[in-house]
């Protein structure tokens, strides 16, 4: 049986603008002092960044993004407005 993923259904890079729910990027979660950016991969498509406060930024694809965005939300982050 599929599992499916009822964490987050949208995510901030599906939105365009125009939208309600539209953002620039970065999206940046937050936690206290911690902060993790997402941005795109401008030089390979369906890929993004993602960088823990100062540390080396990660190159994730679209999936392990999704699940990576999920998990950071289930430990307490919160996207910035």
């Amino acid at each position: 049986m599929p599992q499916k993923n009822k964490s987050a259904i949208n995510f901030p890079w599906d939105y365009q603008f125009g939208d309600d729910n539209f953002q620039k990027e970065p999206w940046i979660l937050n936690k206290g002092k911690q902060y993790v950016t997402i941005e795109r991969n401008l030089d390979n498509k369906g890929f993004f960044y993602l960088q823990k406060n100062k540390e080396r930024r990660l190159s994730l694809n679209n999936l392990q993004i999704k699940s990576t965005f999920n998990k950071l939300i289930k430990f307490g982050y919160k996207l910035q407005k």
